[in-house]
């Protein structure tokens, strides 16, 4: 049993009319209504467009999934007859989701003149000066009076259709590759902040996160969408602190907890349940490290032998204050240069198959859903859909094999991440300074961290806009 659409009545200065709730979000999104314009819903009161609850998202430019109904008293049908007089109502052809791209790129009576506007229903293209304005603004078709569309958009918009239909492959790859050269300001800007913040201790690191998962999420969110041009880095000239940092902190803090949460919480507790094993091994390395105290009946003896002698003298200077800061700093030094000191310290806890196995399904877990995580958060914006990973493990169904040709570039950028910060740090390793650490080499690698990132960002982005349809996600 169909149901009735609700009317509602419109009054503009061309005249009243009457229309369903769809059709009238259409006309305000191709600005033929205005806020100022009264409307009516049935026989209520009239009221001003714009105070109407269920036409904002309308006026602010937000696009919903159903089309449109086509209708014989369209605000285009009577434009068609107030400025094509000699052109009838059933030649207007209802707008469709996607507009096809313009079959010329020059203007049709004006050979010489760029191309400005498309009509939608007949897809004529004319130059700045050939439509007729409603308005003083609104263009329309001179042939057969119907809405004209601004051709850049329109042959934007097709392009953006063709991409989405085209699969998901190495183009993507070179294509997300690219992406952040196009905004080269906002690249070396952010990779500036990001990189000094990393040598501002915890605090700096915390903010330098922040960033980068702020600016990951942008990535994610605007390709996903379609929004191809619009820089990463966050707006400050609007600076909201929810958004742009509280948001981006719970974010990466959910997708740290989601994916690799499982072995932190492994290694932790193999840590405590070993305290006494690995106490007793540590406090043996330290004393093993140690220097023995000197024999000083050998260094009081004007007899003793000169080797033995050397040596107890060798003790007593390494007893001295100097020499056990000069032992620490030498350690803080080969610390910093080596890129395999958290697993070193780790494996000594790691004893029995069956652990082993655990933590090995953890690592795999964590290296499979780690990229979801980020286009979770990314198209989103929840964190707690970023912490259940049945959301990411559905959308992994619905993208098929889409996601693990993502999961495959997305994880060749980060062997190519450790291996250019492996690079870095052997050779900046001389330039490395006690308790203070391979500064030249941190900041070099934040820098291509903070790219190769935003590289991840965009194929992650770019996955969710090819299998839009079926994430449900309404693509500009």
């Amino acid at each position: 049993m169909s149901t009735t659409p609700e009317l509602w009545r419109v009054s503009t200065v061309e005249g009243l009319f009457e229309t369903d709730l769809e059709t009238l979000k259409q006309w305000i999104r191709e600005d033929c209504v205005l806020p100022t314009d009264k409307v009516s819903k049935g026989n209520l009161n009239w009221i001003d467009a714009g105070r109407v609850p269920q036409l904002k998202s309308a006026f602010l430019g937000e696009i919903t999934s159903q089309a449109p109904k086509p209708a014989n008293d369209s605000f285009e049908a009577f434009a068609a007859a107030n400025y094509a007089p000699n052109t009838p109502l059933e030649s207007t052809v209802p707008p469709a989701n996607v507009s096809p791209a313009p079959s010329t790129h020059v203007c049709q009576n004006h050979p010489d003149e760029a191309p400005e506007y498309v009509c939608r229903a007949c897809l004529a293209v004319f130059c700045k000066n050939c439509p007729k304005f409603a308005r003083e603004r609104i263009p329309m078709c001179p042939l057969c009076g119907d809405l004209c569309r601004n051709y850049r958009e329109v042959t934007e918009r097709a392009k953006h259709a063709e991409l989405q239909r085209s699969g998901f492959g190495l183009e993507d790859f070179v294509r997300a590759v690219r992406y952040p050269f196009q905004h080269k300001t906002a690249l070396f800007t952010g990779a500036l902040i990001y990189a000094v913040l990393l040598l501002a201790g915890t605090r700096g690191m915390l903010a330098a996160s922040t960033i980068l998962f702020g600016c990951i999420s942008h990535v994610i969110c605007n390709v996903a969408w379609g929004r191809f041009n619009r820089s990463f880095m966050p707006d400050f000239s609007s600076f909201n602190i929810i958004d742009d940092f509280v948001s981006p902190f719970f974010l990466g803090v959910g997708i740290l907890i989601v994916s690799w949460g499982p072995v932190i919480a492994l290694i932790v507790a193999l840590m405590f349940g070993v305290v006494g094993n690995g106490g007793i091994a540590a406090v043996t390395s330290n004393q093993a490290a140690q220097p023995g105290a000197p024999d000083m009946s050998v260094l009081l003896d004007p007899n003793a032998d000169p080797k033995r002698l050397e040596e107890e003298n060798r003790k007593l200077q390494e007893l001295r204050p100097g020499a056990q800061i000069a032992r620490e700093a030498e350690k803080s030094k080969a610390e910093a240069s080596d890129p395999t000191g958290l697993l070193a310290q780790v494996l000594p806890y790691m004893s029995g198959t069956s652990i082993g196995l655990l933590l090995l399904l953890f690592i795999l877990w964590g290296l499979l859903y780690h990229p979801m995580a980020f286009a979770v958060a990314g198209y989103t914006q929840s964190v707690a859909s970023v912490l259940n990973p049945l959301v990411g493990l559905d959308t992994i169904r619905r993208m098929g094999t889409t996601y693990f040709k993502a999961f495959a570039m997305v994880f060749a950028v980060e062997v190519v991440s450790f291996v250019i910060a492996a690079i870095i740090t052997i050779i900046t390793s001389p330039l490395a300074l006690p308790f203070m650490g391979n500064l030249l080499g941190n900041f070099i690698d934040a820098t291509f961290t903070f790219y190769l990132n935003l590289v991840i960002a965009c194929i992650l982005g770019l996955a969710l806009f090819k299998c839009a349809d079926r994430l449900d996600i309404a693509v500009n």
